[in-house]
């Protein structure tokens, strides 16, 4: 079967330059990281000037919506009040409408009974007229 040798590694050992090297190195980087660290004052700070700046902001976004809310309750009831307005004027018009139909109705049956109505006069007229010695016709 195939096996690997197996490789031991040692450590190398470091010098004192070296060791003494590594050991600056890791303390300067530890204060470089140090000084990338948020300090809690300067947290402070940001988180509270952050805050004002979103409280600004908001205020301004929330007036504008408010506004934009009232707008729209006026234009709400402008529409219905419109609507309302509407409505009363088809009853009207729907009243005024059966009222002109009916009024026409009554107007033709008048105007038939009317045209009836002349002949037989004209008829009689002209019996008076033959009755009481006219001779012209009508």
């Amino acid at each position: 079967m195939n096996s690997k040798p197996e490789i031991s590694v040692e450590p190398i050992p470091k010098s004192p330059e070296e060791e003494i090297s590594n050991t600056v190195r890791g303390d300067r980087l530890t204060e470089r990281l140090a000084w990338l660290k948020p300090q809690p004052d300067v947290v402070g700070d940001v988180n509270q000037s952050i805050g004002e700046l979103i409280d600004k902001v908001s205020a301004t976004s929330i007036a504008e919506i408010e506004k934009l809310i009232s707008d729209l309750q006026a234009v709400r009831d402008y529409l219905k009040a419109e609507g309302d307005r509407i409505q009363q004027e088809m009853a009207r018009y729907a009243h005024l409408s059966d009222t002109a139909s009916a009024s026409v109705k009554i107007i033709t049956e008048k105007l038939g009974q009317w045209r009836k109505g002349p002949t037989m006069i004209k008829t009689d007229n002209v019996s008076l007229e033959a009755k009481h010695g006219n001779s012209h016709a009508l």
